[in-house]
């Protein structure tokens, strides 16, 4: 049996970010585009957040995803209903996946593993739902590599998570992908709001 998702939210945050996912620049269309284009198959999204990759999902697939903010979900309910598109959604945390394993030929993460509790334990959960040459699609934003800019980013991220929706902006989020057992695929370096991202994929081996 699988444990019940924790019950968590940020009203303010869910508002803030439904109405700035309407509003995104190219850079940051571009981006969401980029991360969907591969998807294929049954495909899981982890923190779905407000729903703003619906878009540009491609057509044929079949979408599952999860979110554990009620305020987000309840906003992504809201706008499922008028987005044409079917999506099967599930209040719950990367952490604790309420899917058997090898379920889906393709997960998306975006802006996402910022925020989980636990990045290692989320990243060991996508490598179980994925099936063997399954594909983790991901944008995500990530510490500076200098080290002045890294530092500062240190001293602010906790205050930047209490505001943010439990963001933190400084997590070396490639390396836990290659630690996790994960094959890193190609990866393009982006700009975000000022805050480097990386955009790329990686493979669950056969």
């Amino acid at each position: 049996m699988f444990a019940m998702a924790r019950v968590r939210g940020h009203r303010i945050f869910a508002a803030m970010w439904d109405l700035a996912t309407r509003r995104e620049n190219r850079r940051l269309v571009e981006c969401r585009r980029a991360a969907a284009a591969g998807l294929h198959g049954r495909v899981l999204e982890i923190g779905v957040g407000v729903g703003a990759n619906w878009q540009y999902l491609p057509a044929g697939i079949e979408y599952v995803g999860i979110e554990p903010d009620a305020y987000m979900l309840e906003r992504a309910r809201r706008r499922a209903d008028t987005s044409g598109r079917a999506v099967d959604l599930h209040q719950a945390a990367a952490e604790d996946l309420p899917f058997e394993d090898a379920t889906f030929d393709s997960v998306l993460v975006t802006l996402t593993l910022c925020s989980v509790d636990d990045p290692a334990r989320a990243l060991a959960e996508i490598g179980r739902v994925l099936r063997p040459g399954g594909e983790l699609r991901f944008w995500e934003h990530v510490r500076p590599s200098g080290r002045v800019a890294g530092v500062a980013l240190d001293c602010l991220a906790p205050l930047w998570a209490r505001t943010l929706g439990g963001c933190h902006p400084n997590r070396r989020t490639a390396q836990s992908i290659d630690a996790s057992g994960l094959t890193r695929g190609e990866v393009r370096r982006v700009r975000m709001t000022g805050l480097p991202a990386i955009l790329g994929t990686a493979t669950k081996p056969r």
